[in-house]
């Protein structure tokens, strides 16, 4: 499902990522693991295109991912970021279903679906109305993934999603 071959990232003269190469079949579970600065994140944002890569290629179902719109490609994955990156003026409820309201999902299949997630991370509904910055760092990292999973994505990126998270949610979650 998605081949990293040669991949490599250049800021200036420091090396961020340097000619990594990995394939992850579907269904199958890849994990990153490397010191902090080592290149995982950069790698991740490559991924989804919010970083281009100096050099190498990325390959989703076969298809070159340079073939393909950043934005189109995004919404294709589900992406929980490391520092979660919930919009700050939206609602909670706003924030999960932004991705099925950019693909156009009427109003009935979003509200069904909010439910269903709400329940998955084991959110309260009344939370919906709050604004992030109202919400603990556990609630936060929740709705991150709730957003990540709004879609039904088949590929999931998850960049330290559980941190902030006591080690019962955690065991729920994963």
């Amino acid at each position: 499902m998605i081949d990293v071959v040669d991949l490599s990232k250049s800021f200036g003269q420091t090396r961020a990522v340097a000619s990594v190469s990995f394939a992850v079949a579907t269904g199958e579970v890849l994990a990153l693991v490397g010191g902090s600065g080592s290149g995982k994140t950069t790698t991740l944002k490559m991924i989804t295109r919010l970083i281009e890569p100096s050099s190498g290629t990325i390959t989703i179902d076969g298809t070159d991912t340079r073939t393909i719109n950043g934005y189109l490609l995004r919404r294709r994955i589900g992406y929980v970021f490391q520092k979660i990156g919930l919009f700050p003026h939206m609602t909670v409820g706003e924030n999960i279903v932004v991705p099925l309201v950019l693909l156009n999902w009427d109003q009935t299949q979003i509200a069904g679906r909010l439910e269903e997630l709400l329940r998955m991370v084991d959110l309260d509904s009344s939370l919906c109305a709050r604004r992030p910055s109202e919400l603990s760092g556990g609630q936060r990292q929740r709705v991150g993934v709730a957003r990540a999973l709004a879609a039904k994505p088949t590929i999931m990126l998850l960049d330290e999603p559980f941190g902030a998270l006591d080690p019962l949610t955690r065991d729920k979650l994963q």
